[in-house]
């Protein structure tokens, strides 16, 4: 199935500035994110059961997992591990886009 993302309604997400659209199935879901670059990042980390893959497709965004700081950009893929605390921390100047797939499905 071919996911048309601009079926999916745009939401703001907990980060001002910050919208999302979300899709699951019974097994994965995914999120599509779009962070502008006034978005404003608290350093609010989480850690959750699920496994996380982001997938970035533009711009770039600063990222800590665990004791793990870094910056992925468009091109890149992070790997989250179940219940490690992680969060992201800004963007870059372009802003950031990115994909979120979780496993097993996240229904929030």
């Amino acid at each position: 199935m071919l996911i048309d993302w601009k079926k999916f309604p745009e939401v703001p997400t907990g980060r001002p500035g910050a919208t999302r659209r979300a899709m699951s199935g019974e097994k994965i879901s995914a999120v599509r994110m779009k962070c502008p670059a006034d978005a404003v990042f608290g350093q609010s980390h989480h850690h959750h059961d699920n496994e996380q893959l982001l997938v970035i497709i533009g711009g770039e965004i600063h990222f800590r997992v665990d004791d793990d700081k870094f910056t992925a950009r468009a091109g890149d893929m992070v790997f989250i591990p179940a219940n490690a605390v992680h969060g992201a921390t800004g963007v870059g100047p372009e802003g950031c886009e990115y994909y979120e797939i979780f496993s097993p499905a996240r229904n929030d």
